[in-house]
């Protein structure tokens, strides 16, 4: 799956002139460099280490543009903001020449997976040696040009000074040299020390909010191509399966389909709109093949594995504490719901794929199309919301394919029904935990998940099950040993996870009162193993319904690269898992999801979003990410809240009236 970047194919991609200075040079491999800090592991979320040696390309053209092609996904997360704050760092860069673009799928760049996590954290190592490195050879390149020792030259802002002398030129007069020498070796390169850094750690907001306030922003929805058809599919209710027959004739006589195509297992509509190949799926007429799957019953499911663990948890002995929490089925339910744009051709493909995994978009793209991969040019639009959803490439499979047999370009478009009905879902969780009461020593924790319905990654993936049930767990046993929750932790958390809890607890006002009717819960998680978060909840419960006012958040990501993108992403992640708290649950009977549309799977609303506040623990390790870890702890805070406010253990989500009257 390598498309081969060389230098001509740069300048193309990044548009700059071919004086330009382009760097796309060999360095460490990162999983060798994380493997070396003593204070995290190694994440890995795609191939195995060694497959790959990163590479990261920076392009600075005659008249001082930068060009800095970035090598993860933007959906929503800010990673071309903090990617290019490090890049721009060390290469001392003037941030108003800067411009970004998003890397096509290929090795050289390492792993382009963005999911885990890991897009900063991941690269850290890489772009600051890559930013280096270049600033190294245009400050040798000023030094070669004056005859002067590069060691009284300096860079600063897109500038080098010999200060000496008075003279300076900017990067854009030096490329011309610079791209004739020889790339240094990492140990000849020396990295500023992070008392120097002028844009690592500062506030940066979002490079791309001019963009996103003008309109200029391009998802894959709004790409037009000439002579493009829109294509709506119609598939099986039922997981895995197909077509027995069908009619269209309804479809084709609605006004602009032009074409009605069986796919493999499903039939899509070609139109010259969207609402025309909506209506002309609407007017098929299929008789479904429905298979084995319909006797999936997700109530059924939760219940089989309830009764089992609680079983478990009845026969244990006398001074053993346990206690069973279940999660239902959740969906992404992404702002933008999956789209995808294909033009295959003969001997060549083009895509734009909106996807967390470009590697595999474009392994993809070759196997359905036939056509090898260094055929196919595949672009990474922004996205509107990932969560994991766009880790997997379906509807990039169902954009080539389409294309192809309607030979034609063709933008595939899911409604909002369709990526609610035919998500890869976060799993239905039961899990058991139990501890003896003597002295609380190691939490043991079981736990099962559903089958038949698909399932994938969902923001913090696994984490957000473990906090809920380890979390909700703590709180029952301070309980039962009548201890203050914060405290009884001190003997459970390291220092660094504590010193998160007890900044919440502070500015939260931990065991201040509340007002008749509220309550306070706290829960602490460190995602990954890596970033430790503490949330503090303040709910009010009035009759049936809970609301929750206040939410108090620390967080410990090590180096801060962008204050303003952890604040946004802790907030963001904290309303993400309010949703599901609150409302999340996708139900299935007789193999059918039942949610359609935000009418019966809601979201937190503008009006019901409590009061957030955002504290980070100033840190100097590499930085561990942010993206996912402000969802596992708040599900529990707020079970825990409730508890507090009304003496009632709920060990469920989403929060049901029942369970508040």
């Amino acid at each position: 799956m390598t498309t081969n970047v060389n230098r001509r194919s740069f300048l193309k991609l990044a548009g700059l002139s071919g004086s330009a200075l382009v760097l796309g040079f060999r360095l460490p491999d990162e999983s060798v460099m994380l493997a070396e800090s003593s204070d995290m592991p190694v994440i890995n979320m795609a191939q195995p280490a060694g497959d790959f040696v990163p590479n990261a390309f920076i392009g600075i053209d005659t008249d001082g543009t930068v060009t800095l092609i970035v090598h993860r996904s933007e959906m929503g997360q800010s990673v071309n903001t903090s990617v290019t704050m490090v890049l721009a760092e060390e290469l001392e860069a003037d941030w108003s020449k800067i411009r970004i673009q998003q890397a096509p799928p290929d090795r050289i760049y390492g792993d382009q997976v963005t999911g885990g996590s890991v897009s900063m954290s991941g690269s850290w190592g890489i772009l600051l040696s890559s930013g280096a490195t270049a600033r190294t050879m245009l400050t040798t390149a000023a030094a070669q040009t004056w005859g002067v020792p590069v060691e009284e030259c300096r860079a600063e802002s897109g500038v080098i000074y010999h200060d000496a002398s008075g003279q300076q030129a900017g990067y854009g007069e030096l490329v011309e040299v610079a791209a004739t020498l020889e790339v240094p070796r990492r140990a000849d390169i020396q990295l500023k020390d992070p008392s120097e850094y002028r844009l690592i750690g500062q506030p940066m907001g979002n490079f791309d909010n001019a963009d996103f306030v003008t309109g200029r922003a391009q998802f894959a929805s709004d790409i037009q191509l000439p002579g493009m058809l829109v294509a709506v599919v119609a598939r099986c209710p039922v997981p895995n399966g197909t077509v027995a027959e069908f009619d269209d004739s309804g479809a084709r006589a609605v006004e602009g389909v032009q074409d009605v195509i069986e796919v493999y297992d499903r039939i899509a509509v070609l139109a010259d709109s969207t609402w025309a190949a909506i209506k002309g799926r609407d007017a098929l007429k299929i008789v479904w093949d429905e298979g084995s799957n319909t006797d999936l019953d997700s109530a059924a499911m939760r219940q089989e594995l309830v009764d089992q663990f609680t079983a478990q948890v009845e026969g244990l002995d006398e001074g053993t504490l346990g206690a069973v929490y279940d999660n239902p089925y959740l969906a992404h339910a992404t702002m933008e719901p999956m789209v995808c744009v294909a033009d295959v051709r003969a001997d060549s493909a083009e895509v734009w794929a909106p996807t967390q995994d470009r590697q595999q978009a474009l392994s993809i793209a070759s196997r359905y199309s036939g056509l090898p991969a260094n055929a196919i040019t595949l672009h990474v639009p922004l996205i509107g919301g990932g969560f994991g959803r766009r880790l997997a490439v379906d509807y990039v499979a169902e954009a080539v394919v389409v294309s192809q047999a309607a030979g034609a370009p063709v933008k595939l478009v899911w409604t909002r029904e369709d990526d609610m009905r035919h998500d890869v879902y976060h799993p239905l969780t039961v899990q058991s935990l139990s501890a003896t009461l003597d002295g609380p020593g190691r939490i043991r924790r079981n736990a099962r998940e559903g089958r038949g319905v698909p399932t994938g990654a969902w923001r913090s993936v696994g984490e957000h099950i473990t906090a809920l049930g380890n979390e909700c767990f703590v709180d029952e046993l301070a309980a039962a040993l009548e201890r203050d929750p914060v405290e009884l932790r001190r003997g459970m958390l390291s220092a660094a996870q504590m010193a998160v809890m007890e900044l919440a607890a502070e500015k939260a006002g931990w065991g201040s009162p509340l007002p008749d009717g509220w309550g306070r819960g706290i829960a602490q998680h460190s995602t990954f193993g890596v970033t430790h978060v503490t949330h503090v909840a303040e709910v009010e419960v009035t009759g049936d319904t809970v609301r929750v006012h206040r939410v108090v958040c620390a967080v410990d990501c090590g180096q801060v690269v962008n204050p303003d993108g952890v604040i946004a992403q802790m907030e963001g992640g904290i309303i993400f898992g309010l949703t599901a708290a609150l409302y999340g649950d996708i139900t299935v009977e007789n193999g059918r999801v039942l949610q359609s549309n935000f009418h019966d799977y809601p979201l937190l609303r503008f009006d019901e979003a409590p009061l957030i506040e955002v504290y980070i623990v100033p840190g100097d390790r590499r930085p561990s990410g942010v993206g996912e870890m402000g969802v596992p702890p708040i599900a529990p805070a707020v079970l825990n809240a409730i508890c507090n406010a009304t003496g009632r253990r709920m060990r469920h989500i989403p929060i049901r009236p029942d369970d508040l009257r």
